[in-house]
């Protein structure tokens, strides 16, 4: 049996600065929190499993990972330059690189648009005012729903 990992959304923020960079891509912080959820949820679909062991929480602007928010945070709006050598497993990068690849091109308010959109995991949780945790059953039932209907009318 395969030894499967989980990373620190920190780490899957890292590989996704790397696989934009391969790309020709950069990502501000906004875009970097809703794309490693996007990754968190498609491993839990694709491969039963989380890729974060961090918790997705529900704020305002969608699914946050408090842990890349903060990190990242200095740089405000701005695209992030730095970068740090972080490889995930095969499967793990093989989501990140697809991500970037397919999604990478979406502004931050983009990919909150499609964040907060009626039937999604944030908008089953969020109540308004108060940060709470999006369990991943509801992310993974989700993304789920998405990858065998073929359409992301929302992430």
């Amino acid at each position: 049996m395969k030894a499967y990992h989980t990373y620190s959304a920190v780490d899957v923020a890292w590989s996704l600065l790397k696989h934009a960079k391969e790309q020709g891509k950069c990502f501000s912080n906004l875009q970097l929190q809703k794309l490693t959820y996007v990754c968190h949820g498609l491993s839990l679909a694709h491969f039963q499993r989380p890729l974060v062991v961090d918790d997705v929480f529900a704020w305002k602007f969608g699914p946050v990972v408090p842990s890349v928010y903060f990190r990242f945070k200095s740089y405000g709006s701005s695209v992030i330059t730095e970068q740090c050598d972080v490889a995930l497993d095969q499967e793990s990068e093989s989501i990140v690189k697809d991500v970037v690849s397919k999604l990478g091109h979406l502004t931050g308010p983009q990919l909150v648009d499609l964040t907060h959109r009626e039937g999604s995991p944030w908008h089953q949780v969020w109540d308004g005012t108060h940060q709470k945790v999006i369990p991943d059953h509801l992310i993974q039932a989700h993304y789920t729903q998405i990858k065998q209907s073929g359409r992301t009318a929302s992430l």
